[in-house]
């Protein structure tokens, strides 16, 4: 009575071979299976299997029951059923037998009573060749074990070849301890069909093969057929598309035409000096401008000079500090030169460029990072650049307002739009871009400061100026 289960087929016995086979409902391993193949298959011409259920009850009755009606029917192979109860009403179960057409098998009961004081019941039908057991436990020891009575539950199959040499064997090793010598047994018992058992495997995989070929180009003419489907569509939406595209082109021939609007661009464009660089490339617009610092927030700005940090000097950029002129190592002269350009009434503005690429067609913008504006135009040697443009090519809010006017074919607005981004500086990117565009100004000797009254200074003449004004 192994504990163990046989998993997996014994050898020779391929499963292309058990495939084919009626086998137990619920069959909880191979080895009832493997014990029909080795006893049953030299006896039943054609052998096909071994039909039935191994299944849990409540009660025996009811197992009972089920048996009875659920197999009525005559079939053209074995039928073996096991199974498992709790509970018995021993008169019930005893009035449903009598009045069916099985019979009690006494021995087996008996013997599993003597033996392990189990309750188990064998009922089996003379000439039908049907048989069931109805046990009181779910170990499967004893469901191998009842795998042994074989011969027992149908006798009519071992009339004329009884049990004997390999076959008992077999039975014998049910009572084993331990799986090693059920299955050695099983392996030597179907020996004889080894030839066969072959032949079924390589038919089996060259069976497999040609299928698979067939299910391959079946494949590929589904997916010919799928492409032509595809191709039959797109090429009806290509059609659909020319024509529409076809009404757009004759309507833009007729109507289309350089109108007024476009009048004002070219000479707004032409005059004004702000716009430095222009290139063209087809409908694509690049160019630099060159403007001062006049959208920043003052408030900010208050904030920033009344708490002081903003004039620590420690000011960054790429993780490197800024060298400041040694005049603006002295935190009172950075004081006096910033609070005089960021205020609400600046002394000086900062004179700043900003860089932009312009694609009228499809109606985009963008900005170059690290731009280089004095290779551009050398005017820009006493501009700064915009910081969000240099750090991050980043337009800002305006990304999206150019754009709309280039969709509503205000070109006009559009460049403005480009300038007001070059003039605004954003304070509350304090860290990112803000203070490595002060550390710029006050590093630089060159006139990237405008006065009110026009005049360009360096950051160091625009502090002189300061110095004096005040000692006046």
């Amino acid at each position: 009575m192994f504990r163990d289960y046989i998993n997996n087929l014994i050898d020779p016995i391929p499963a292309e071979y058990v495939k084919n086979l009626v086998r137990l409902e619920h069959e909880p391993d191979f080895s009832f299976t493997c014990i029909g193949i080795a006893l049953l298959k030299p006896r039943i011409e054609n052998y096909k299997g071994i039909g039935g259920c191994f299944t849990p009850f409540g009660t025996e009755e009811g197992a009972v029951t089920e048996f009875i009606t659920r197999y009525e029917n005559d079939s053209d192979y074995p039928i073996f059923c096991y199974y498992t109860y709790d509970t018995s009403n021993e008169e019930e179960v005893l009035k449903l037998i009598n009045d069916s057409e099985y019979e009690i098998k006494d021995n087996i009961g008996a013997f599993l009573k003597e033996k392990a004081d189990i309750k188990c019941r064998a009922i089996y039908h003379k000439e039908k060749n049907k048989a069931a057991i109805f046990i009181n436990t779910k170990d499967i020891r004893y469901y191998h074990l009842n795998a042994s009575f074989i011969s027992l539950l149908f006798p009519k199959l071992f009339e004329e070849k009884p049990l004997e040499g390999q076959d008992y064997d077999v039975v014998k090793a049910c009572s084993k301890p331990d799986k090693d010598m059920f299955v050695q047994k099983i392996r030597e018992c179907v020996q004889p069909y080894a030839m066969e058992f072959r032949r079924i495997m390589l038919n089996a995989l060259l069976k497999s093969l040609h299928n698979d070929k067939i299910e391959y180009a079946l494949r590929e003419v589904d997916q010919q057929r799928e492409y032509i489907e595809n191709v039959k569509n797109t090429l009806a939406e290509a059609v659909k598309n020319l024509k529409t595209l076809s009404v757009t082109y004759e309507g833009l021939r007729a109507t289309e035409q350089f109108d007024e609007a476009e009048e004002e661009f070219v000479e707004y464009l032409s005059t004004n000096k702000a716009i430095r660089a222009m290139k063209m490339e087809g409908s694509v617009l690049t160019f630099a401008v060159a403007t001062l610092l006049n959208n920043y927030n003052a408030d900010v700005w208050e904030t920033f000079a009344k708490r002081g940090y903003i004039f620590d000097g420690e000011y960054m950029y790429r993780h490197e500090k800024i060298k400041l002129l040694d005049v603006f190592e002295d935190i009172e002269n950075r004081k006096r030169l910033l609070c005089n350009i960021f205020s609400e009434t600046p002394e000086f503005a900062v004179k700043i460029a900003g860089n932009y690429r312009i694609d009228m067609h499809s109606e985009y913008v963008s900005a170059e990072r690290e731009y280089n504006y004095c290779a551009a135009d050398p005017i820009f040697k006493s501009y700064l650049p915009n910081p969000h443009l240099k750090i991050f090519h980043c337009l800002g809010g305006y990304e999206d307002r150019i754009p709309e006017a280039l969709r509503k074919r205000n070109y006009i607005g559009a460049v403005e739009l480009c300038c007001a981004s070059a003039g605004s500086v954003d304070l509350d990117e304090t860290d990112q871009t803000f203070r490595p565009f002060i550390g710029w100004l006050m590093s630089t000797r060159e006139k990237v400061l405008r006065r009110k009254d026009g005049t360009d200074m360096t950051p160091e003449e625009a502090l002189i100026y300061l110095i004096d004004k005040e000692k006046e």
